[in-house]
């Protein structure tokens, strides 16, 4: 049986004050999570908080940083306010298990006025905050809860390890920008010994995977470059592929990504709505079919690697909200639409672990609100049996 799992990522905790307070009532969101019939979520743990810095010392309240506007997840404005993040982490898996949902832990490594996430640098602090994070969660009795540990969201972008990336790559001009979102046909491929060094990070669970051998370990990643595709992934458990149409699909992107210094926010992302109008509604098999191509690249990855797939973000594009197209068409009509395409074939693929979505969050109500759409892709996945 597949898992149905959606990602919640840092607003889980960052997202509980003032207006940004959707998930301040954690039993009301968390049954809402329950009712919708996910049955895992992935969540940042804050394992740089958690954790001592690299000179050995703790706290217990830090001042973390928020998102630009454009970036539709964590909050926006000042500085938001974490105090004992290890208590918040070891509550929120609780009120999961409580539920019978399981806990993807990753990390995001959101800066902080203490900026810890800079002292992550090689792949032994890397695996030195997760150490002392599950160990934290192995005090409280709530290891039985992990479905699987993420080392980092997404690497190595440099938006979430910055001396992670500068280790494997150089400083940042020195290379090209690994932002999401850019198609990576005939893009950007890393050198030999670059892939030595990033394996090196991956080569971080082995470690984390003595110690805990319950637990399985891996690190996400994002169509960032072509060299995903050909990564050896066999020191991880699992791979956990990012796939957006607007971004394996070259030619879908280019058609439908507009750029934030050209149009600003929310200019960039209407006009991607917009756009949709024109590319994807008049013939959304043919997408639909580019993108199942991109899937079926993936697959035959783990086949040959001899891994499960999970995908926690994926399937239209990464960054939308509540916009409407010149012709009525709502960004989540189109986000349902790549999913009911989506979802079906990751399952005809083998996934392991599938999404509905990148927004299945409380934080997009209007979204959130149809019980009955996610119900029933959440009751699709979950009622599959591998044949």
């Amino acid at each position: 049986m597949a898992r149905a799992v959606t990602m919640w990522e840092f607003s889980w905790l960052l997202r509980r004050q003032g207006e940004q307070r959707e998930y301040a009532d954690t039993e009301r969101v968390l049954d809402e999570l329950a009712e919708r019939g996910y049955d895992c979520v992935r969540i940042d743990a804050f394992p740089h908080l958690i954790a001592a810095d690299r000179d050995g010392h703790t706290s217990g309240t830090f001042a973390v940083h928020p998102q630009p506007d454009h970036f539709m997840w964590g909050p926006h404005g000042g500085n938001v306010t974490v105090v004992d993040p290890a208590g918040a982490l070891a509550a929120f898996v609780t009120g999961c298990r409580d539920r019978g949902i399981t806990v993807a832990l990753s990390s995001w490594f959101n800066d902080d006025d203490e900026h810890r996430r800079l002292g992550i640098e090689t792949p032994a602090d890397l695996a030195r905050v997760w150490e002392e994070t599950l160990g934290a969660l192995e005090a409280r009795g709530l290891l039985d809860a992990i479905e699987y540990v993420d080392l980092c969201n997404e690497f190595p972008l440099d938006d979430w390890l910055p001396a992670a990336h500068e280790a494997i790559f150089g400083r940042p001009q020195d290379t090209q920008p690994s932002i999401p979102g850019q198609a990576v046909e005939g893009g950007w491929v890393w050198s030999a010994e670059q892939r030595e060094r990033i394996r090196a990070y991956f080569a971080a669970v082995n470690g984390l995977r003595a110690r805990w051998p319950q637990l399985r370990f891996t690190v996400s990643v994002a169509p960032v470059s072509e060299s995903v595709y050909d990564l050896d992934y066999r020191d991880l458990d699992l791979i956990e592929t990012h796939i957006w149409l607007s971004s394996n699909v070259a030619e879908f992107a280019a058609a439908t990504n507009f750029s934030l210094d050209e149009y600003g926010f929310p200019g960039a992302w209407q006009k991607q709505v917009d756009s949709l109008d024109d590319v994807y509604w008049p013939h959304p098999e043919r997408w639909h079919r580019r993108l199942g191509e991109e899937m079926a690249r993936w697959a035959a990855v783990a086949r040959a690697q001899n891994r499960s797939l999970w995908t926690t973000e994926g399937w239209s594009h990464i960054l939308l909200d509540d916009f409407t197209s010149p012709l009525g068409h709502h960004a989540w009509d189109y986000v349902k639409s790549v999913a009911e395409y989506a979802v079906p074939k990751a399952l005809a693929l083998g996934w392991e672990g599938v999404c509905t979505s990148n927004f299945a969050e409380p934080h997009f109500p209007e979204l959130w609100a149809d019980v009955e759409w996610h119900r029933t892709m959440t009751d699709l996945i979950r009622n599959h049996t591998a044949s």
